[in-house]
């Protein structure tokens, strides 16, 4: 019975030794392979050294912790190491693509040694003193994130930067300029020197300011780019506008030089004054044409309107004095002129007709009152009728101030009359 348990204890003595010896081979595997990734052992290796030792004690389930443990540091250790490798490799990439681009890489390369010098200091796992690879590839992820942040605003401002330079082209190009060249040196005046600005924000690591210049830019050299062909199509409109009115008779010749003057300031590249040059002459062009028009059309609807009122006896020195200066400031081209004179006329055919209407209006009442008294024997009642008969032919004839005369005349007798008719009753 006495054997048997020796036998016994012996056996798990050595079952023990078996499995220190062999955790012990397989962590001395598995350092010597992760030795390969340059990953820093040594904690694990100071662990497999002490496992050793407890082993050639004979402690041999101290020493199966110790290789375990030292297993583990490894492969933490490795994968740690691997994931800080990763994290420099990186940004170490970023760092060249954002050197390509021109922009400063800085940052990253006080990132890179400050993660150095993190995984320096150290930190403890497992008991053991260790690299601190996981802090240090925090830091390098953080760099790395706002390195590809950096990086892709950088892009933004860099196709806006391209966009604005694209504008600009498309501004010095454009057809039209009669000397292209002293158009482009024109227009192109103080754009460059914004391109540049953009340009150097950019390379400073400042994307967000260049991608602002580059916009503005675009923004303007577009604008310009507009304007200029706006003048042009309004410079031709005015131009045909100014043919039109000439072959109707009006003096243009002022504006004819002006537009010649409005194209050469915009050839020159100088788009701002001589777009806003040619908007003033387009406008100024277009009330010609409306006053031309209607100074034109309401002197003939005055003209033929006092020739209709004459035709029926109406005579009126204003309205003719009116129509003729009316006439004359049309041939003068002052419009506004000839379109208060025409006014003059018309309130002079309205006058007149006012006159002509109350005068029909008080020979009719008057024949009323007169026919009233017929057939009595009144004194001036046959004066009465004669004078209104003359009364209303003077007013047939267009004789308004006779007409108007006799019937005065007319009506203090027809008084007479009803005042006699009246003491007789």
């Amino acid at each position: 019975m006495t054997a048997s348990k020796g036998t016994g204890l012996q056996f798990w003595k050595a079952s023990k030794a078996r499995n220190a010896e062999k955790a012990i081979d397989h962590t001395e595997d598995v350092v010597m392979v992760l030795r390969l990734t340059q990953a820093d052992l040594t904690a694990a290796e100071d662990s497999l050294t002490v496992a050793k030792k407890l082993y050639a004690s004979r402690e041999f389930a101290q020493a199966l912790e110790a290789a375990k443990r030292a297993e583990s540091i490894a492969i933490s250790l490795e994968e740690r190491h691997a994931a800080y490798r990763k994290a420099a490799s990186n940004v170490r990439a970023c760092s060249d693509e954002m050197r390509r681009v021109g922009l400063p890489t800085g940052p990253l390369d006080a990132a890179l040694e400050e993660s150095e010098k993190k995984v320096a200091q150290g930190t403890s796992v497992d008991g053991a003193v260790v690299p601190n690879y996981l802090e240090g590839r925090v830091i390098l992820e953080r760099a790395e994130r706002e390195g590809r942040e950096l990086l892709q605003k950088a892009t933004g401002a860099s196709n806006a930067i391209f966009l604005a330079e694209l504008a600009v082209e498309a501004l010095v190009e454009v057809p039209g300029p009669s000397d292209p060249a002293a158009f482009a040196a024109g227009a192109a005046v103080g754009l460059e020197r914004v391109l540049e600005e953009a340009t150097r924000e950019l390379a400073l690591g400042h994307p967000e300011a260049a991608s602002r210049i580059a916009r503005d830019l675009e923004e303007r050299a577009s604008r310009l780019r507009s304007e200029y062909l706006e003048g042009c199509r309004l410079l031709a409109i005015t131009e045909a506008r100014v043919g039109a009115l000439r072959a109707d008779g009006v003096d243009t010749t002022r504006y004819a030089s002006q537009v010649d003057a409005a194209r050469r300031t915009l050839d020159r590249g100088l788009i701002g004054p001589g777009i806003s040059f040619a908007r003033r002459l387009s406008k100024e062009i277009d009330d010609l044409g409306v006053h031309h028009r209607q100074a034109t059309t309401g002197l003939s609807d005055a003209e033929t309107l006092y020739t209709q009122l004459s035709r029926e006896g109406f005579q009126s020195y204003e309205a003719e004095s009116a129509i003729r200066e009316a006439q004359g400031a049309i041939r003068d081209g002052n419009f506004r002129r000839a379109l208060a004179q025409i006014q003059r006329a018309h309130a002079a055919f309205v006058r007149r007709r006012n006159v002509r209407e109350a005068l029909a209006k008080s020979i009719q009442e008057t024949r009323a009152r007169a026919a009233a008294l017929h057939g009595r024997p009144l004194p001036f009642l046959p004066d009465v009728e004669e004078l209104l008969t003359r009364a209303e032919r003077e007013f047939r004839e267009g004789e308004y101030a006779r007409s108007s005369e006799d019937l005065r005349i007319a009506t203090l007798l027809l008084g007479r009359s009803e005042e006699s008719n009246a003491g007789k009753g």
